[in-house]
């Protein structure tokens, strides 16, 4: 089913003023649903199974930094998000996880867009100067 006016009314009803403009300043989308669980970063992964909701967009994560990229989610659930599995991180058993033999490197967010954004310096002798015009005098 499409997004339609209804559902995205019954939705923002649902969550609330506040959560529904966050979610149409970072998705573009209203959604509701259950919390399926947190990683250890501290965003929130929800899923709504609901009939009129549009399908392959059932799952979704609330990022609990401002800025956000897909680097600051764990590799289990970013399978669950893509579908790949069904079951969610938290869910599964000590022993049906899989362990690294290496530590997990520290994530280095990607700070394009904000003030933070790397800005390369250039040593490139610029090929345009403002003109300054020089005035004679007259005779």
């Amino acid at each position: 089913m499409s997004s339609s006016i209804l559902r995205v009314i019954r939705n923002a009803r649902r969550i609330g003023f506040k959560d529904y403009f966050n979610q149409m300043n970072t998705i573009g989308d209203t959604k509701w649903g259950t919390l399926v669980g947190v990683d250890r970063y501290g965003n929130k992964f929800f899923e709504n199974i609901d009939e009129d909701e549009i399908h392959m967009r059932t799952r979704w994560v609330e990022y609990k930094e401002k800025y956000y990229d897909v680097s600051q989610i764990e590799p289990g659930w970013h399978g669950w998000l893509g579908y790949l599995v069904d079951t969610p991180p938290n869910s599964l058993s000590a022993d049906a996880t899989s362990k690294r033999g290496y530590p997990t490197p520290a994530v280095v967010p990607n700070m394009t867009g904000t003030p933070g954004a790397y800005v390369p310096y250039s040593t490139v002798k610029p090929k345009f100067s403002s003109w300054t015009p020089i005035v004679k005098a007259r005779v």
